[in-house]
């Protein structure tokens, strides 16, 4: 799917995405615009965790996240990212206190 075609009413959800990167993308400006979309698209998904492989060292601040957690790991040679944004935590309609009237 392309990332401006995501839309979605649910509440919670997981994003696992390995954008293109390095010698895959060979344009800046695309990269650019793309972690800049990514950060768009994903800004309104509080709820949602979301977990982006990459190894642009500057995806935090084109997206204009900072990821909750970054763990380093290699794809052969080349060193890459997993950032990691956790969604905020909501509490299920069974755990919510019940109403009196």
């Amino acid at each position: 799917m392309r990332l401006q075609d995501l839309r979605t009413d649910k509440v919670n959800g997981v994003i696992i995405s390995n954008p293109p990167y390095g010698e895959r993308l060979l344009d800046d400006d695309a990269i650019i615009q793309l972690y800049g979309e990514m950060g768009q698209t994903f800004a309104p998904l509080k709820t949602w965790s979301k977990f982006i492989l990459t190894s642009d060292e500057q995806f935090e601040s084109l997206c204009g996240q900072l990821a909750d957690k970054k763990r380093k790991l290699y794809n052969g040679t080349l060193k890459v990212d997993l950032y990691q944004f956790f969604g905020q935590r909501m509490k299920r309609q069974r755990d919510a206190p019940k109403q009196t009237e």
